[in-house]
């Protein structure tokens, strides 16, 4: 039985956040974060976007709360964030210090505006004797406990890292990025012309810092890419074993081949203004076959999040869309049950066909 008559191929890939969004006032507390560089080390695909900048307002810490407003130009949103969860927790005989803008915060105080907060993990027999003066000296990196800004914020609390009992989730347009530009992780290997950057991340922050005019509402999005379901191969099989004997020998494709593949088809969807070169990806060969040996492909962002461009809105997360080629057609964009469907009609034509 010749399968590629009778059945089609399906190719799933999901992109993830490999760590919370970075605007520039991110990057700051980045390049000492280990985390976030392991986590672009292993991402594959970013993008640059545009979005308005937002910033804490009106910040109370007291009784194991902060409380806060959530700002930006398109509105605001008050949260009140418990401190007794596994984000804030400390060793037994050391307690939480807040720096805000400087601001030293230990049981209670308010700071009217920052980009961030960091917090420190300080002995509490500290705490009993040291003025504010003395604190200081004791809040640097052996006791640093990590950092907090909007960005990190709203992808620990999309994620269900970060308990947050209030918050008003019809403030969507937090979670809305203009695409500016779409391209792949270039990884340390790669940088040698580079010497005077130590990262990826400190090349992008030195670009970003030129453009003084829109470098504030600048985030950086860092992808990891995956298989969801692997390749699908569905047909007319008469048994199972005849079902599954072209999976046998089939080897699935890389991760940088799935990456560059989905950066494409952004690319293709989006076309991005300050994308040099607007790929083509699903061109016809010159034989006018498609170049892709997959029926369908489709592309999924498993985080919460919105990308636009001009008209176009993308939406990502549970509920979001897909981003789907299908042979002979130009790229669409579908919610998941409206592709669950479209996959079901191509499988009923696909055997009809035979």
């Amino acid at each position: 039985m010749d399968f590629s008559e009778c059945g089609m191929k399906v190719l799933s890939t999901v992109l993830r956040l490999a760590c919370s969004p970075l605007s520039l006032s991110d990057i700051a507390w980045a390049k000492n974060d280990d985390d976030i560089h392991r986590a672009i080390r292993n991402a594959h695909a970013y993008m640059i976007a545009k979005k308005p900048r937002i910033h804490f307002s009106n910040i109370n810490v007291a009784n194991e709360k902060i409380n806060l407003d959530l700002v930006n130009m398109c509105g605001h949103t008050s949260i009140s964030i418990p401190t007794n969860q596994d984000f804030f927790k400390t060793k037994d005989n050391k307690k939480l210090v807040f720096d805000i803008e400087n601001n030293i915060i230990v049981k209670n105080g308010n700071v009217a505006s920052a980009r961030g907060i960091c917090f420190y993990e300080v002995e509490k027999k500290v705490l009993e004797k040291a003025n504010e003066k003395e604190l200081k000296k004791h809040l640097n990196e052996n006791s640093f406990a990590g950092w907090l800004t909007p960005e990190k914020l709203l992808y620990l609390y999309s994620n269900k890292l970060l308990r947050i009992p209030n918050f008003d989730k019809a403030k969507k347009f937090f979670w809305d990025y203009e695409i500016m530009y779409i391209g792949k992780v270039v990884h340390e290997y790669s940088l040698k012309k580079h010497k005077d950057r130590e990262s990826f991340l400190e090349i992008l922050e030195s670009e970003i810092e030129e453009y003084e005019d829109v470098r504030d509402d600048i985030v950086l999005l860092f992808f990891d890419v995956d298989e969801r379901d692997n390749s699908l191969l569905v047909g007319n099989a008469t048994s199972i074993n005849e079902f599954l004997a072209p999976l046998n020998e089939t080897k699935l494709p890389s991760i940088e081949t799935l990456s560059l593949k989905a950066e494409n088809a952004f690319v293709d969807k989006f076309k991005p203004k300050y994308n040099a070169v607007l790929f083509h990806p699903y061109s016809k060969n010159e034989e006018g076959k498609d170049a892709s040996e997959y029926d369908i492909i489709d592309y999924a962002i498993d985080d919460k999040m919105t990308l636009m461009f001009k008209e176009m809105d993308w939406m990502g997360g549970s509920n979001g869309n897909c981003l789907v080629y299908c042979k002979n057609s130009n790229l669409s964009v579908m919610n998941p049950a409206d592709f669950d469907v479209f996959l079901e009609k191509k499988f009923i034509d696909s055997v009809l066909s035979y």
